[in-house]
This record gives structure tokens, sequence and C-alpha cells, in this order.
């Protein structure tokens, strides 16, 4: 009876939410936020705006930078985002 019970509870309950940036509108997003911050931002401020891992964003920062929508200019360890 505990293993059934243990086995309901740990494959029965309910899945996490996920987060509530869906991944398709974030380049959207991402641009906007950086209009609001004056067009431009780092790199580090747009992954704690955003709830995703630190590859989810350099994939968009780098997909925006080869549209040349934004321009990405390094300053030590981190990135400039400034838009074009």
């Amino acid at each position: 009876l505990v293993i059934i019970a243990l086995f309901y509870i740990f494959y029965k309950r309910k899945p996490k939410k996920k987060q509530h940036i869906q991944e398709d509108d974030l380049p959207e997003k991402v641009i906007k936020y950086i209009k609001e911050q004056g067009g431009r931002t780092t790199q580090k401020d747009i992954r704690k705006k955003f709830p995703m891992s630190e590859a989810k964003i350099s994939l968009v920062v780098t997909e925006l930078e080869h549209k040349k929508i934004i321009k990405k200019i390094k300053k030590g360890r981190g990135n400039i985002i400034i838009l074009n």
C-alpha cells in the first residue's frame, strides 16, 4: 500500500507550470525591453528580466544580432546590447 501511495504521489502530481513567457514571443519582448531601457542595456539585465536560461537568452541575442536588429559589444565578461 505504501509503495502504491508513493507511486501515485511521484507520478501523478501536477506538472510544473511553464515559464510565463512563450519562447516564440521572446525576441519581440527582448526588443521591447531594450527600447524601454533607452535602446541600450546589458545582456545580464536581459537575463534578470526574463526567466530563461543563460543559453536561451544568448541564442535570442545572437539571432537578433544576425538579423541586424541589435549590436552586441563585448565589455569585460559581459555584453552591452544596443538597438540598431
